[in-house]
């Protein structure tokens, strides 16, 4: 039998610190999502229309409990200018990675100038997509906004490798680069918030071990991109955070961002478990995951994945603050029998009180 209770409640209800009817499902169906219209990558990642059709497909047949509108990682970069690489059945992404970048000299940040996201072509998708979500579902599925963060999008026109070079070398040029890419992307974060997305989740990688320093992070991206989240608080939408990264810095990230959420892949830098996690940044923050993708979602069986999920439901879930979810978009080639699995399991072991507890 169908719930009474909608995506939006139940997910209102954790971000609350309340027990919804079960801990909230959010597998992260984001291009996989073409599988369930019947539409190739390269068609849905450039048509905002399709993809919202896609993506309302996939959550009427899996059952998870929001939308995140992440395109690919190329949406910010392609705005000013860097190509990007359209695979038919792959993700997009920035040429730069196939040697092709927009900045290739340190003489070429120069080239970057400001550009109004609503004009950008695949910003204006995004927003677009979030429009049209928020209107067609918006009372029953929340929406979530996706953006990545100025050294992520400005390491998608250089390389990470060559972008390090230049702050050792040649610190003010990165400055004055990611500070107008920073001015693009508060016009595009309020853009989105605009559409009427309850929530706006902002794409902090590089404050994790596998990049930065804590000290490299701060000067570099944390206080360019806390713009960002003090323009969408402007329109009451909430912050949530997202670093798939190892190590993420979650004392950092909160400094920073003051988030209501934060959606990770790996246990965070200075934890040891699920459980340590927990009982240090349980009652800070909603958490968001953290299930595997490499190593059971992708490869396993929805067996797999539902043990998966019932671990952690088990170090999560008591106290709700807790939304199941992928560590990051669910691997848009997997197994959608594995999406589902994540929904299951929340309705066999995440409903209040808690089974597995």
């Amino acid at each position: 039998m169908k719930s009474l209770v909608t995506p939006l409640e139940r997910v209102v209800a954790a971000l609350t610190y309340k027990n919804p009817d079960r801990i909230p499902a959010g597998p992260l169906v984001c291009g996989a999502s073409r599988r369930v219209y019947g539409v190739t990558y390269d068609v849905w990642a450039r048509d905002p229309v399709i993809a919202a059709k896609s993506l309302m497909a996939a959550q009427e047949m899996i059952g998870f409990d929001g939308f995140l509108t992440l395109i690919d990682l190329s949406v910010e970069p392609a705005a000013f200018g860097q190509k990007v690489i359209y695979p038919v059945e792959s993700t997009p992404l920035s040429a730069a990675f196939k040697g092709d970048m927009l900045i290739k000299s340190i003489d070429d940040y120069d080239k970057l100038e400001y550009v109004d996201p609503k004009k950008a072509d695949r910003m204006r998708d995004e927003i677009k997509l979030c429009e049209i979500l928020v209107q067609t579902k918006g009372k029953e599925v929340p929406t979530m906004g996706f953006l990545y963060g100025p050294a992520g999008t400005l390491s998608m026109m250089r390389t990470l490798e060559k972008l390090s070079i230049d702050i050792a070398k040649n610190k003010s040029v990165v400055h004055k680069a990611l500070k107008l890419i920073n001015d693009v992307l508060i016009d595009y974060a309020k853009a989105e918030c605009e559409t009427g997305i309850p929530a706006i989740v902002l794409d902090v990688l590089y404050a994790s071990k596998m990049i930065w320093s804590r000290k490299t992070y701060d000067e570099f991206e944390g206080q360019y991109c806390s713009k960002v989240a003090d323009e969408a608080r402007k329109h009451n939408t909430l912050i949530f955070l997202h670093n798939c990264g190892h190590g993420p810095y979650f004392d950092t990230m909160i400094n920073w961002y003051k988030p209501h959420a934060i959606s990770f892949h790996y246990v965070p830098d200075g934890c040891k478990d699920y459980y340590d996690t927990k009982e240090k940044y349980g009652k800070q923050v909603v958490l968001i995951g953290q299930l595997d993708n490499p190593r059971i979602v992708y490869p396993g069986t929805p067996e797999d994945v539902i043990n998966h999920c019932r671990e952690q439901i088990r170090a999560y879930g008591p106290g709700s603050g807790f939304i199941l979810a992928t560590g990051c978009e669910f691997p848009p080639n997997a197994s959608l029998l594995n999406a589902r699995a994540v929904v299951e399991a929340t309705e066999k072991y995440g409903k209040y009180p808690l089974l597995c507890e």
